[in-house]
């Protein structure tokens, strides 16, 4: 028999249907309660839903059974189930590689951010200090206002990086 892979949707709905028998109306039912589905209206869910059967059977997950007038009735194998676990423990790997690259992006962001505030308060104290100077000694006002003034941009440069950061791991932690 043939491994082939489906998608979320059609793994959801059939995981629903796994121990029991089903026809396509039963299976049809399921999908179109699915949150995950992609198809809303009936006659393409129905479609979608029987060309994914005819791939469950081509596959051995699904088996036809003796059915009641005219409807075909289906069951899931155990190759089904076999599959669901194969489908979880995939689904588990791949989801603990973003949580580990996003932890250690919260750290590099955490990190970076304690710099530039260590920078920026550095910047303030720098500026505070050129502005006591400056009224202390109104004399050299002149030599201390460009260094000032280069201080209070380098300030707003750094608030603004501040800023940015914090904006950045408010966006990774949600």
């Amino acid at each position: 028999m043939k491994q082939r892979k489906f998608k979320k949707e059609v793994i959801d709905t059939f995981r629903l249907l796994a121990g029991k028998t089903f026809t396509i109306g039963k299976a049809l039912e399921v999908y179109l309660t699915t949150p995950s589905k992609i198809h809303s209206e009936s006659k393409s869910a129905r479609q979608f839903v029987h060309r994914n059967i005819l791939r469950f059977l081509s596959t051995g997950d699904i088996v036809q059974v003796a059915s009641q007038g005219r409807a075909q009735q289906y069951k899931m194998t155990d190759q089904f189930s076999e599959r669901l676990t194969n489908e979880n423990q995939s689904s588990n790997t791949t989801k603990n590689e973003p949580l580990v690259q996003k932890n250690t992006l919260g750290k590099n962001l955490t990190d970076r951010l304690n710099q530039q505030k260590l920078m920026l308060l550095t910047a303030i104290g720098e500026a505070e200090e050129y502005d006591a100077i400056y009224k202390e000694l109104p004399e050299i006002g002149a030599q201390i206002q460009e260094l000032y003034n280069e201080s209070r941009d380098r300030c707003s440069k750094l608030l603004g990086k501040v800023k940015a950061i914090e904006n950045l791991i408010a966006l990774s932690s949600r």
